[in-house]
């Protein structure tokens, strides 16, 4: 069994000791999953998914990144957490759009 299949599937207790239920939430229009205590309420989000929302934020804020040049073109990299969140992968497809003069739009298809 994988590591992050048993957390999930693991029993998961709050700070007063009270059994906690496996859910899903929606944050900032994204699904995480988390455990919710019945009797306390309080919540704990999945660190998978926790650390995808503070990529999520801090893609949100811009992060920097440096233009290179290959041969004669131009190049961008970014972050492989990145890639990874937007599902990005060598050899795939992305659209470039340009909303104004100022800011591009990258789409991956």
């Amino acid at each position: 069994m994988k590591k992050e299949r048993a957390l999930w599937n693991a029993k998961h207790f709050c700070m007063k000791g009270h059994s906690m239920k496996r859910t899903r939430f929606i944050m900032e229009g994204m699904e995480v999953r988390g455990w919710v205590c019945r009797q306390c309420h309080e919540t704990v989000l999945h660190p998978e998914d926790a650390q995808r929302m503070f990529l999520f934020n801090k893609l949100k804020r811009g992060i920097s990144i440096k233009v290179g040049s290959l041969g004669n073109a131009l190049i961008v990299r970014f972050p492989k957490a990145v890639a990874k969140f937007y599902g990005i992968e060598k050899g795939i497809k992305i659209i470039l759009r340009s909303k104004d003069t100022e800011k591009l739009e990258l789409i991956p298809i």
